[in-house]
């Protein structure tokens, strides 16, 4: 699962909830079909009143379980099929500040896998709260896996916050707490969730 590709399309559901429709398992949303999507074209089919586009994005985590969607009916927008993945919560002036760092609630049933043995990239905030990543973006800037281990030197963190990458000991898991994933990205739209502690330690 680790470096496959995927995009995501959110829509609005309600005014403080977005629905967040994901290709993965479905394709690996294919390039001549996602240079084609456009914001316009999805409000007009879908008659959502925002739609954002998430991707192309790579994974960063090995595998899942215990994960299901939230709803599995495949729902085909701009000829790209998808389905609802997680539904977001955020307010307005979120949504339109759209900043890095800000941390935002997901309803997803969730599990990710980290394999002993495979780097993991992790956030801290000034808190201690840990968030490792899940999927890397291609949306603004071009990067691989192999340029992830750079990260610490580009990415403008805010004051007490640290970047931190290694090699994991050990498999390790991030589950959605009571099916709520906390998600952070950093200013390369990166996505990282928050985990129970620090994988490398």
């Amino acid at each position: 699962m680790r470096g496959k590709r995927y995009c995501e399309i959110i829509l609005t559901k309600t005014i403080s909830s977005y629905a967040v429709y994901n290709t993965w398992g479905l394709n690996d949303c294919p390039e001549q079909l996602w240079n084609k999507v456009s914001i316009s074209a999805v409000k007009k089919e879908t008659g959502s009143s925002f739609v954002h586009l998430n991707g192309p994005r790579y994974w960063v985590i090995d595998g899942f379980k215990n994960t299901s969607l939230i709803n599995p009916a495949i729902k085909t927008i701009s000829g790209i099929p998808m389905r609802e993945a997680g539904i977001l919560h955020l307010s307005l002036i979120d949504l339109f500040k759209n900043k890095p760092y800000q941390s935002h609630v997901v309803d997803r049933k969730t599990t990710w896998v980290y394999q002993a043995d495979k780097p993991v990239f992790e956030l801290i905030d000034p808190n201690g709260q840990v968030f490792v990543m899940q999927s890397y973006s291609v949306q603004k800037y071009p990067q691989t896996m192999n340029t992830l281990t750079q990260l610490g030197a580009k990415l403008q963190l805010p004051k007490g916050w640290k970047f931190k990458t290694g090699m994991l000991n050990k498999p390790e898991t991030i589950q959605a707490v009571n099916n709520k994933a906390v998600v952070v990205q950093d200013n390369f739209l990166n996505t990282y969730q928050k985990a129970s502690h620090d994988f490398l330690k």
